[in-house]
């Protein structure tokens, strides 16, 4: 620190000072050839940077090695503790790995997906990780993937991928997430099944009705399309879709995400309704706050820290051999059972 508090940024002639070697010297210890030199050498050099405090200049090595040690990670709703935990996940896994994370948030807005990418390729990322906005439609994944491409930059859709083999995507069987909510719900007893769906124009919002209607089918329920409404993952489609789903005479929901459920959760309990005397409740993500409710809540479990983890290891293979493939990594998913559903009362049956 000098010149009253500025920080000034320690070079490889200043540790060449320090140590009393070659500045050629230095740069083999601190290039991670020292093999070339001898053990007591590396070790003076290393003391010296470690004394002087010496952060390398990262602009200066992606320059020399063609990277940064950079992923760019793009996510649509940081209040969605579902991707607060999937980017816990990916941080971690980045750390053990020595990359940093460039974080963008697009706010469920498909034209960030577009613009925050080109910034990430802007900036040399070596690598991006893409949850596609919710309402975005396979037209501006396309566009991403064919971006990311032009610049040969490896890129991996998380979570809400888009149903082409050709990406790679990390992401949970959507379709087999839904059929096991409302299985559960007719194991139940329950007929009266509502739907709150995600964005249809999502490919897991689709991909969990369609598991709804695998279950309705397979227990020769006819399906009322009364009975479905779209939200849109957030909580307050969920408050405020509760109402006229009710009215429908529904004994149960199944929200297609904690989120929305919790809004269920809420409309249903201020206006005097008991979960799951009255309603039975079942989300999607299994969040953290999901078994802290009141009533805890009945979800489909989305290892989220788990797909982040998988999800970095799967960019970083492509990072490393760009031929490694562009296949779709499923996650199997599973329902956890709490108090918010139980069985319909033989009165409402």
């Amino acid at each position: 620190m000098e010149g009253g508090g500025a920080y000034v940024r320690v070079t490889i002639k200043d540790i060449a000072r320090e140590a009393g070697l070659s500045t050629s010297t230095v740069s083999l210890a601190l290039n991670k050839k020292s093999h070339r030199l001898s053990e007591q050498t590396r070790r003076r050099v290393l003391e010296a940077a470690d004394r002087l405090h010496y952060r390398p200049n990262q602009l200066a090595v992606g320059l020399i090695t063609k990277r940064t040690n950079t992923i760019g990670l793009i996510i649509p709703d940081v209040s969605n503790v579902f991707f607060s935990e999937l980017s816990k996940g990916i941080e971690e896994r980045c750390q053990e790995h020595g990359y940093n994370v460039l974080l963008c948030t697009s706010s469920d807005n498909p034209k960030k997906d577009v613009d925050y990418l080109n910034v990430m390729l802007d900036r040399g990322v070596d690598g991006v990780l893409l949850a596609m906005s919710a309402t975005a439609s396979p037209s501006v994944a396309v566009e991403c993937c064919e971006i990311a491409a032009h610049a040969e930059t490896p890129l991996v859709l998380l979570d809400r991928s888009v149903g082409d083999r050709s990406v790679a995507s990390v992401c949970i069987h959507h379709e087999l997430g839904g059929y096991l909510a409302t299985r559960h719900l007719l194991e139940l007893g329950h007929r009266r099944i509502g739907c709150i769906t995600g964005p249809m124009a999502s490919h897991s919002a689709k991909q969990r009705f369609y598991g709804y209607i695998r279950a309705l089918q397979e227990y020769s329920v006819a399906f009322d399309p009364a009975l479905v409404m779209e939200g849109d993952y957030h909580m307050f489609s969920g408050l405020n879709l509760a109402q006229p789903m009710l009215r429908t005479g529904v004994t149960a929901i199944f929200a297609a995400n904690d989120m929305m459920a919790y809004g269920v959760y809420k409309y249903a309990v201020t206006h005097g309704l008991h979960v799951p005397k009255d309603l039975s409740l079942v989300g999607f993500d299994n969040l953290f706050f999901s078994e802290l409710m009141e009533v805890p809540l009945t979800s489909v479990d989305q290892p989220a820290c788990e797909m982040g983890a998988c999800a970095v290891s799967r960019l970083l293979e492509l990072i490393e051999n760009r031929e490694s493939g562009n296949e779709e990594t499923l996650f199997t998913p599973e329902l956890i059972v709490r108090k918010s559903t139980c069985p319909l009362p033989m009165e409402k049956g």
